[in-house]
């Protein structure tokens, strides 16, 4: 069955939604979402995630100076959500 916004979801839908971050981020349709690269951004990683309405959903902020690529996911008002960052190079094997 074809989903409401004319896009198939990439994986078969869960039986019960699984929560990663906060509940309050999950929606029970899919929302078409924008996301826009900040070209005047000099961290190099700047983007902005709006609804169709254009009200801004997420934030996205990158650094290119740091060594381990940190990013961090901000909410609308700003607020961090999620961090992220690459592995340091380890001498042993995983």
């Amino acid at each position: 069955m074809a989903s409401p916004s004319g896009y198939e979801p990439l994986l078969p839908q869960a039986p019960t939604p699984v929560v990663v971050v906060s509940p309050q981020f999950c929606a029970p349709d899919l929302v078409p979402l924008t996301v826009t690269k900040k070209d005047a951004s000099l961290s190099g990683g700047d983007f902005t995630i709006t609804d169709p309405n254009g009200a801004v959903v997420l934030q996205f902020k990158g650094s290119v100076w740091s060594v381990r690529n940190r990013r961090v996911l901000l909410d609308a008002a700003g607020q961090p959500i999620l961090s992220m960052h690459e592995k340091i190079l380890s001498m042993h094997n995983t």
